[in-house]
């Protein structure tokens, strides 16, 4: 098949053709061959055991008469047939009476009682030679074969110009486009040095890059979780390269982990800072509400890689809305204004204050503020304050899976073991 590949496309479809036609006309001599030899095995069976009915019933007459000359004759007149390799009649002990004709090592025997007087006197036995039929029949297939590979021959002639025809015409649309492409192709086959040229033509700068119709999912609320990685930058100049990756690698498990229960997407916003975007609807609650019970859980975790690690893991973490989400490469303008936002929630995360701080239109959502209290801190910021039961039993859970998460084997990776 590989060589097939790279034959020239004319000789691709002749060969093609050919060998279609060939496989088509051997399985039809196959086919034919099995259906005569299966009727022609039962028209002779039928026959062979119609003859030894009627040799049984002639030896019981001679037999009754005493007349073994007329027994042999009778053999003899069976044997004279070319369907006929033997004959023989025995008597109740299974001893030769009288036989006529050589047993071949391939003849099928048929059997008869010979009856007198209702009593059993023995039995006749014909033996069926088949080697002039089988001979025949091999004949008839070798020369249906010698028939299939004469046609695929013609198959092979016919087809062959045509695909010249073909391979002609691309190979015309080649020679245009060798013009603009200017690189030669090692392949003999027209398809294949088509396929070159194509790929060697600048296609990119032909395809239009209309940004098209601007998604709906980019004009909704989005609750920001905005991450201030107020240690990083210190252990720049302190932890060498393998210390510092882990660091950064702790701190990508921790984030990723938490956004994953609460379906949000992890982003860079800053040289130092990770910003987490929540929108859309989803079975824990609002927007806020999950940003909010994400930053609970990343700054509980904090907590325990620091032990973990003795390292600083600790970050400011501020929780905003916008009214618009984050866009993409095909609208650029939520982007463009969620920016105002993520300078509000960056200057918030680095204020010198402990908790998770809220902007003021996040603590508005009426999905916080029904599962978790609002604090005041010195009358100016506003901050997580006291959990309901039942979403704290939630975030205890949560916070299980991360530990476990915290100091994963070599073989996971930043999502590990959780369960989305």
């Amino acid at each position: 098949m590989h060589r097939l590949r790279n034959q020239p496309l004319s000789q691709q479809l002749a060969l093609s053709a050919a060998g279609c036609c060939l496989l088509a006309t051997l399985t039809l001599v196959l086919v034919a061959a099995q259906s005569t030899h299966s009727i022609q095995n039962k028209t002779l069976s039928e026959h062979a055991e119609a003859a030894a009915e009627q040799l049984a019933a002639r030896a019981a007459t001679e037999l009754s008469a005493g007349d073994r000359l007329g027994l042999v004759a009778e053999l003899q007149f069976y044997t004279d047939q070319t369907l006929f390799a033997a004959a023989r009649v025995l008597d109740v002990e299974n001893m030769e009476i009288a036989a006529r004709g050589q047993v071949v090592a391939d003849a099928q025997a048929f059997r008869h009682p010979v009856v007198i007087d209702d009593n059993t006197a023995g039995q006749v036995e014909l033996y069926l030679d088949l080697g002039e039929q089988k001979a025949s029949r091999e004949t008839l297939i070798w020369g249906l074969v010698a028939l299939s590979a004469l046609l695929s021959v013609a198959v092979y002639a016919l087809t062959r110009p045509m695909g010249q025809k073909l391979a002609s015409n691309i190979s015309e649309a080649v020679a245009q486009l060798d013009a603009v492409t200017e690189e030669d192709s090692a392949s003999i086959n027209e398809v294949h040095k088509l396929q070159d040229r194509i790929n060697a033509l600048p296609l990119e700068l032909l395809r239009s890059r209309d940004p098209g119709d601007h998604g709906e999912e980019h004009y909704t609320d989005t609750a920001i979780l905005c991450i201030s990685l107020k240690h990083l930058p210190g252990y720049l100049d302190t932890l060498d390269e393998p210390r510092l990756q882990q660091y950064v690698s702790a701190l990508h498990r921790m984030a990723y982990g938490c956004a994953g229960f609460y379906g949000g997407d992890l982003s860079v916003v800053r040289q130092f800072t990770l910003a987490i975007y929540f929108s859309g609807d989803h079975p824990a609650g609002s927007p806020v509400l999950r940003a909010a019970s994400c930053a609970w859980l990343l700054s509980r975790s904090s907590e325990i890689a620091e032990k973990q690690d003795r390292l600083s893991f600790t970050a400011g973490l501020a929780v905003g809305v916008s009214e618009l989400g984050r866009g993409d490469e095909k609208d650029i303008y939520p982007g463009l204004y969620i920016q105002s936002t993520l300078d509000e929630l960056l200057e918030l995360s680095n204020q010198p204050l402990g908790g998770v701080l809220l902007s003021s239109h996040a603590a508005e959502d009426s999905g916080l503020t029904a599962r978790m209290g609002i604090d005041v801190i010195d009358e100016k910021w506003m901050a997580l304050g006291e959990i309901s039961g039942a979403h704290l039993d939630l975030l205890e859970r949560q916070l299980h899976l991360i530990k476990r998460m915290i100091a994963p084997s070599d073989d996971d990776t930043p999502q590990g073991f959780l369960p989305f």
